[in-house]
C-alpha cells in the first residue's frame, strides 16, 4: 500500500499583469480613429489624389499601437514591485 502524500504549503507570488496584446490593439484602434477624424477634417479641396486615409490609418495606427505597447510594459513594470506572497498549498483533483 502507498502512503498518501502530504501536502505541504509552498510560497507562491501573487501580482496582477495586464494583457500586452490587448493594449496593443487598443492603442491601435484608437490611432486608426484618431487617423479617420483627422482625415475628416481637411478640407475636400486640399485632399490630394494619393491614398491620404490609408496612410492615416498606418502611420497613426502604428504609432497607437506602439504608444499602447509602452503603456502595456509600463504598467507591468509599476504593479510588478507591488507583488504579494502567500501559503498555498496543491490541490489534487
Amino acid at each position: 500500500m502507498t502512503k498518501p502524500k502530504q501536502n505541504l504549503p509552498e510560497e507562491v507570488e501573487i501580482r496582477r499583469a495586464p494583457k500586452i496584446a490587448t493594449w496593443a490593439i487598443t492603442g491601435a484602434v484608437f490611432g486608426a480613429v484618431t487617423a479617420f477624424v483627422v482625415f475628416l477634417l481637411i478640407p475636400q479641396d486640399q485632399r490630394s489624389n494619393e491614398n491620404i486615409l490609408g496612410l492615416l490609418i498606418l502611420s497613426l495606427g502604428s504609432l497607437g499601437f506602439g504608444l499602447g505597447l509602452f503603456f502595456a510594459l509600463a504598467i507591468d513594470l509599476l504593479t510588478s514591485r507591488r507583488t504579494k506572497r502567500a501559503l498555498a498549498e496543491r490541490a489534487d483533483q
